[in-house]
């Protein structure tokens, strides 16, 4: 086996021309797992791999995409109801199941549904990137057998399993992803109301992603968390409300919490009877953006701390007039008289509007 570790992106590129051929096995690492994987296209391999694992069924083959939008650019038809999920957990731990009609996947699929996900590990997401390709993913054991986890452990007993491998250089993690399944119809094949199944849990609580499912939530965020973000989460989650939606919307500042809610906003909001006398502002930390598959921020600024800082989260990361299709900022009227702020709130109002419609049409 051809090893390498941690190599720079040029060199990366490098050694996959030259040592990975079409039906080559490959040692990788998700971000939290060691495993074994080959082109999705090269039968070849996957009967190899199947052998070697002494495996029958289809079952237990992830097919890793370098990101969400290689689904919508392949033309999957992914279930509406799975793209806030997917845009929360991915790129991280999680494998979603769910039916794909596509042909180029019937060599994996089982009962018609496929397994997908998006690593954590960068790496791994860029070698996908430059096949152009997905790669599916097992792991490293004889069936009913605990995986390997560690690289001494896998080099000494697996080695002759794989034609190549590209692993980082901390490889601490050894957990299995979380295992859902998107169903929408009954025993007997019939449609029935959409809801998840998990199939494997193990670091992401799957109570955490069925609360995701049935009630995706916003982060609204800037500065302070005492103007801006506490009318647009309260308005929205007014709006979401007399419009029936499942959406709710919570938020947060970059700066330390604790504060009560403007006066300013506290009353304008009261004008349109929404109570936010128990707000109390709070600092965005990794915890709070993972509840969340979408964030909009008050400004670029804003946006592009919380990118720098959490680039795991990036993807979902917008400023609210951007999202909307609108240019420039939501000003900090902090320390203005009552119509800045009355400004201010019609800016967010309107910005709010644009958003559930978007929603409603299922954008």
């Amino acid at each position: 086996m051809k090893l390498f570790k941690n190599p720079h992106p040029t060199s990366l590129e490098k050694y996959i021309a030259k040592y990975w051929q079409p039906d080559s096995t490959i040692l990788h690492y998700t971000g939290y797992m060691f495993g074994i994987g080959c082109r999705l296209s090269s039968q070849t391999a996957i009967n190899r791999i199947s052998n070697l694992k002494q495996r029958e069924e289809k079952s237990g083959y992830i097919v890793l995409i370098s990101d969400l939008q290689w689904l919508y650019d392949n033309y999957l038809e992914v279930p509406s109801a799975l793209h806030t999920i997917l845009l929360q957990y991915w790129p991280g731990n999680l494998t979603v199941v769910f039916p794909v009609k596509n042909a180029r996947f019937s060599h994996l699929a089982v009962n018609g549904k496929v397994a997908f996900r998006v690593p954590s590990d960068n790496m791994l997401r860029q070698i996908i990137d430059y096949l152009d390709e997905p790669i599916i993913s097992t792991s490293i054991n004889i069936s009913g057998v605990p995986p390997a986890k560690d690289l001494k452990d896998i080099r000494k007993r697996f080695v002759s399993w794989f034609d190549i491998g590209f692993v980082p250089n901390q490889t601490d993690l050894a957990e299995p992803s979380t295992i859902i399944e998107y169903v929408d119809t009954d025993e007997q094949g019939k449609p029935a109301l959409p809801h998840l199944k998990c199939l494997r849990e193990s670091k992401i609580p799957f109570y955490n992603i069925r609360q995701s499912f049935t009630e995706p939530t916003v982060l609204f965020v800037c500065t302070g968390n005492i103007c801006r973000s506490p009318i647009a989460e309260y308005l929205f989650n007014h709006y979401s409300s007399k419009l029936k939606l499942p959406f709710k919307a919570q938020s947060a500042g970059l700066i330390s919490g604790g504060a009560m809610i403007s006066l300013n906003s506290l009353q304008l909001l009261a004008e349109q009877g929404i109570s936010s006398q128990e707000h109390y502002s709070r600092q965005i930390n990794p915890e709070i953006l993972s509840q969340n598959w979408l964030v909009l921020t008050m400004e670029e600024r804003q946006r592009d701390v919380i990118r720098n800082n959490y680039p795991e989260y990036a993807q979902r990361v917008y400023t609210l007039k951007e999202y909307v299709g609108e240019d420039g900022d939501i000003a900090d009227p902090i320390g203005e008289e009552l119509d800045y702020y009355r400004n201010i709130y019609n800016q967010i109002d309107a910005a709010l509007l644009k958003l559930f419609n978007m929603l409603k049409e299922g954008k």
